[in-house]
């Protein structure tokens, strides 16, 4: 499998070269071997910039009534880039941007392409220092930085196509001038599933295209999915949309594009009310045992799982209410034999036992292989009111030293300015000033870095921005 992360000043090569260019690999470390990438990284000063990839619904598709991308510069200086932004109807334009030095930049892809219900935005920074999310807001929230990788394998260990009303759809966004082609494998509840136009899908040239599961894989309570990509490389994400008598939310995610022996989940726990569940899928052609371990306060006693996955089959696991209410954990998912597994944590919230209360919520993650030691978290948005910052140190035998801080030189008050995590310990702290706009975190190991947002329409959890080239596997 090939991943990689395109320096910016290789867009416009990249935009008019066939698929060959995805040969490049990313910059070697000192002994020539390649640097991981974290699916998400932001460059600093003196790097080369950075090569956004947005992908959603539009305020035009039912159950969505916004969109927008944020793009927040954390530079000292005023940063131009260039916008591209196509549809699900073969349309697209581009624009120059301007980004004013520490301000923000809001885009709605339907205002540029009217009538589109979906969109994928394109944005090249050149100079890199911005960060850019995107919040989708309908019948419950989501909130998440885009994703700077492309790649020609993709794992998405959950969606939900049960009746009456949960539906959804995979997204695949060709940012390149080379058609791409994949194929696609389902698993749903009664085991391997194929569609009769599942493979050798082609995704145009500089296009986007939906691919909708709710009418092919009809009245599954999970359906999990792998895309091999054999020609081009791609962007791919799935949109989940809930709303029924037990369920309502909303819940966009990227897919992982890597699989690997030891993934990790932050996890989010709600209580009676709520339910927490993780979805396992082995890619592999042979049976794999994994191990589900728990870690942080709330969940000091609960024994670690183990579960039997046969050949390209899945697994779900319902976790039981811990102690703690509200608060977030650290999940490790390992295979014995070290084969390649994808991982997703689910989080939902139901509408009270009366029917009366209408809370919302739907929430999912993907497992990762990799942590940083630097971090930059975006708290300007929409979406967040208050919430919950969680701090995961995955290295099995490595203390880490973490240091947050600001470009405003002020924390929240109930974030510390220095903490030590012992190996494997999580920890999160309630966050109730939603001024705040942007938190560095710096580590001496690498860790894990997120955020639960909540408001009155529901929660989410999102993922902090690696910084570029700090990325590793945390020790085993």
């Amino acid at each position: 499998m090939k991943v990689f992360r395109l320096p910016t000043f290789l867009l416009m090569s990249a935009l008019l070269a066939s698929v060959f260019v995805f040969s490049i690999e990313r910059d070697e470390g000192i002994e020539g071997i390649p640097l991981p990438v974290y699916p998400v990284e932001v460059s600093t000063v003196g790097e080369s910039g950075d090569l956004w990839f947005c992908v959603g619904p539009t305020g035009e598709l039912d159950g969505i009534s916004e969109r927008k991308i944020t793009l927040t510069s954390f530079s000292n200086t005023d940063t131009f880039g260039r916008v591209t932004i196509a549809d699900d109807l073969g349309n697209d334009i581009e624009r120059e941007i301007l980004i004013e030095s520490g301000q923000s930049f809001d885009i709605k892809p339907e205002q540029s392409l009217p009538g589109a219900k979906w969109a994928a935005v394109t944005i090249e920074i050149p100079s890199g220092e911005v960060l850019v999310k995107q919040d989708i807001t309908g019948n419950g929230i989501d909130s998440e930085p885009c994703v700077t990788t492309t790649s020609d394998q993709w794992y998405l260990p959950w969606s939900s196509t049960l009746r009456p009303s949960s539906e959804a759809s995979l997204l695949f966004y060709n940012p390149f001038q080379a058609p791409a082609v994949a194929d696609l494998h389902f698993v749903g509840d009664v085991g391997r599933r194929e569609t009769l136009d599942s493979q050798g899908v082609v995704i145009p040239s500089r296009s986007l295209v939906i691919f909708d599961i709710t009418t092919r894989i009809p009245d599954s309570s999970v359906v999990s999915a792998t895309v091999d990509v054999r020609v081009g490389q791609l962007v791919v994400a799935r949109m989940q949309i809930a709303e029924d008598d037990t369920r309502k939310g909303l819940d966009f995610a990227y897919g992982s594009n890597r699989a690997a022996g030891r993934v990790f989940l932050n996890g989010y726990e709600q209580g009676s009310e709520g339910t927490e569940i993780i979805s396992i899928l082995n890619p592999n052609n042979e049976l794999v045992e994994v191990e589900i371990s728990f870690f942080g306060t709330g969940v000091q006693n609960l024994e670690p799982k183990k579960l039997e996955l046969r050949a390209l089959q899945r697994q779900v696991l319902e976790l039981e209410a811990f102690e703690s209410e509200n608060d977030t954990y650290g999940v490790e998912v390992k295979s014995f034999d070290g084969e390649p597994i994808a991982a997703s944590f689910i989080s939902w919230k139901g509408k009270s036992p009366d029917g009366e209360s209408s809370d919302l919520g739907l929430t999912t993650q993907n497992g990762v292989d990799l942590a940083a030691r630097n971090w930059k978290l975006l708290f300007e948005s929409s979406s967040f009111e208050s919430g919950y910052l969680s701090v995961f140190n995955p290295n099995s035998k490595t203390i880490a030293s973490v240091e947050f801080s600001n470009q405003d030189f002020s924390l929240p008050s109930e974030v510390p300015g220095r903490i030590e995590l012992d190996a494997l310990e999580s920890v999160s702290f309630p966050i109730t000033d939603s001024s705040i706009k942007t938190l560095d975190i710096g580590s001496t190991s690498p860790i894990l870095v997120g955020v639960v947002g909540l408001n009155s329409s529901g929660f989410y959890f999102e993922n902090a921005v690696a910084v570029s080239k700090t990325s590793e596997t945390p020790v085993p």
